[in-house]
Parts: C-alpha cells; sequence; structure tokens
C-alpha cells in the first residue's frame, strides 16, 4: 500500500513540475510582462513579415497616432499590445535600430518596430494571418514588414 501510495505522489508532482515548466516557458514566449521581446521576421504569402516571441505574427494598427496606442479596452482584448520588458532584441531579419518601446496608460511597455506600436490578434495562432487589412475599431490592421513600414497588400485570408 505504501508503494502505490509513494507512485500516485511521485506521478501527481511530476505532473505538477511539468505544469509550472510549461506554464513558465508558455509566459516566455507570448512576450509576458517580465521579459525582453525577441521580435524575428519569416516569409510568409505577404512577403517577410515580423513575428512576435509567440510566433504569432505582429500588426500595425493604423488609427495609433506615432507611437502612441489609441487602442484599450475591447479592442486590446481583439489585438493584445506585443508587451517586453526592457529594450527589445532583434532576432533573424529584424534591423535592432527600428526597435523601440513606448509605455501604455497603464505602464506597461509596447514593443514599437518603425515607430508603430505591435499588437497580435487574439485569434491568430503561430504562423498565421487571419486579419491583414481588416477595418476594425476604427483602423486599418496591417503586417509589418522587415523595413518597418505596414504592408498595404489586400488579405488574401478570412477572418473566422
Amino acid at each position: 500500500m505504501k508503494n502505490r501510495f509513494r507512485t500516485v505522489w511521485l506521478v501527481l508532482g511530476t505532473a505538477v513540475a511539468i505544469g509550472a515548466a510549461a506554464t513558465v516557458i508558455a509566459a516566455v514566449a507570448q512576450g509576458a510582462p517580465g521579459t525582453a521581446a525577441r521580435l524575428s521576421v519569416r516569409s510568409t504569402e505577404y512577403g517577410k513579415v515580423v513575428f512576435g516571441p509567440s510566433g504569432r505574427v505582429a500588426y500595425v494598427f493604423g488609427a495609433d497616432h506615432g507611437s502612441t496606442s489609441r487602442c484599450y479596452g475591447v479592442c486590446a482584448t481583439a489585438w493584445p499590445p506585443l508587451l517586453t520588458t526592457g529594450a527589445p532584441r532583434a532576432g533573424s531579419g529584424v534591423d535592432a535600430k527600428l526597435l523601440g518601446s513606448t509605455k501604455r496608460k497603464d505602464g506597461s511597455l509596447q514593443v514599437t518596430y518603425g515607430g508603430h506600436p505591435l499588437y497580435y490578434y487574439s485569434a491568430d495562432k503561430v504562423g498565421q494571418i487571419m486579419c491583414q487589412h481588416a477595418n476594425m475599431h476604427g483602423g486599418l490592421w496591417l503586417v509589418v514588414k522587415a523595413n518597418g513600414q505596414p504592408n498595404m497588400a489586400n488579405s488574401k485570408m478570412h477572418m473566422k
């Protein structure tokens, strides 16, 4: 009976440890507060575009003025800002001179590229681009070219 009890506790302890490790890894991959976001450039159907540390594409919002975000509330729920702690880092294909950050109303730091605040679309999955050229929340949402400019290409996909 003691061996069975030990085995159960060992299995439960291992499961808890694996779950905790997965949570930490997921938080780091999302560019969660407490981590310096690392951006990369990947080839897509829209050419080479910027991706966040989570492996999801980064978007810019046409209603933003300069590096000041205008996406809060419901907008930020659908389009979460790409956050960082400290200076964001340049990964493969990213021009480090174009990287920066801007302070949001809550004091958090949002990554900028080419002077534009960056966002994710909440329903995008890793490597997926669902909302290129979408007009939502008072502005146009566009993926970002490697040179820091918004990509004006019309959408090839439909939102789900």
